[in-house]
């Protein structure tokens, strides 16, 4: 039997309010749809599936709405109890949508449901695939300055630098969503990146206040240590990296609305990382490995791209990371250590 539960608040279905009823037309006898218009809602719905035996749960929307329903499953029932619980079935459908393509998800998020639905009703299982996350154990300052425990689990990070500076502009759009609004901040960043090299020193007394902005929008570092499988990340001069452009990790293969194609190293209980200082014109020069899916190790001097099993950070005082996870923004993150691991099993009907 199936759980689906449904945020009624996301952009896809705010002006959609039939859209339950559908699902539950699709899915008849054989499942049972839950709105959760905000997170405190989301456990309530887990644990009526649990307490009805419910094997299939099923996330409609994109990484944000499968991320919310498994944290919130660990937060609940423990994350070994969550992982064996129950079966996870991604829709994507959302503005990021990586896992569903990571594990090979076809079709939209009403055929999916309707393919596991069919599937339930004609006692067959649907394929499974066991998907590694990574696990996050950090430190947050909340009201100021009072510091306590962050865990998350995630399949997808951003957690510092370009990567995660991206997501507050891409989540400011006037509603334009995917490769066009991805295409024309990755333009605005190189180039702010060009006006950063073409006015230095006199010359930035000169900069306008637009680029300044863009600047600081795009291409701030995290200062701080960064310790990869336990080992300070250096540069090509043997100094450790203080200033950290790049910071990005995945526990599976991310393709990102068909634009970059990252981490093709995560699995076999490893994580696949990016770390160190990349200036813009290294990133211009690694630009087509990113789109295409290879590594570029071989192209960085002060950085890796690479596997690891850890990762460790250690912002310097003043410093905060805005980590985006699976979509996700959080905040005032001042240290973190990443980890492999659990394995969730999830449907592919």
């Amino acid at each position: 039997m199936i759980g689906l539960i449904v945020n009624p608040n996301s952009r896809k279905n705010r002006h959609k309010p039939s859209r339950v009823r559908r699902l539950e037309k699709v899915l008849g006898r054989h499942g049972c749809v839950i709105e959760t218009p905000s997170v405190d809602s989301i456990v309530p719905a887990l644990k009526r599936f649990a307490d009805e035996g419910r094997r299939y749960w099923v996330a409609d929307g994109g990484d944000g709405a499968l991320h919310w329903m498994i944290n919130e499953a660990i937060r609940y029932f423990g994350a070994q109890r969550a992982a064996s619980i129950a079966v996870y079935v991604p829709t994507g459908g959302g503005t990021i949508d990586f896992v569903a393509r990571a594990i090979g998800m076809e079709g939209s998020p009403q055929e999916i449901v309707a393919r596991l639905a069919a599937a339930v009703a004609e006692g067959r299982a649907p394929a499974l695939v066991e998907v590694p996350v990574m696990s996050f154990v950090g430190s947050q300052t909340l009201y100021g300055d009072e510091s306590v425990a962050w865990r998350r689990v995630g399949f997808g990070c951003a957690l510092a630098g370009f990567g995660a500076n991206f997501f507050g502009p891409l989540y400011r759009g006037n509603k334009e969503y995917g490769a066009p609004r991805i295409a024309k901040l990755l333009a605005a960043a190189f180039g702010a990146g060009f006006g950063q090299f073409a006015m230095r020193g006199p010359l930035a007394a000169l900069k306008p206040d637009f680029m300044a902005r863009a600047e600081h929008e795009f291409l701030r570092p995290l200062r701080g240590e960064v310790r990869v499988d336990g080992t300070v990340l250096r540069g090509e001069d043997g100094r450790a990296v203080r200033e950290h452009t790049v910071l990005h990790a995945g526990s599976v293969p991310v393709n990102l609305a068909n634009i970059f194609r990252v981490f093709p190293r995560a699995g076999d209980g490893q994580m696949h990382v990016h770390a160190g200082h990349i200036s813009v014109g290294e990133a211009a020069r690694v630009l087509p490995g990113l789109i295409t899916g290879r590594s570029v190790h071989h192209l960085l001097r002060d950085a890796i791209d690479g596997p690891a099993t850890t990762l460790e950070v250690v912002c310097e005082p003043g410093e905060e990371l805005t980590p985006v996870l699976d979509g996700e923004v959080f905040h005032r993150i001042t240290e973190l250590h990443a980890t492999v691991g659990p394995r969730f099993t999830m449907a592919l009907p």
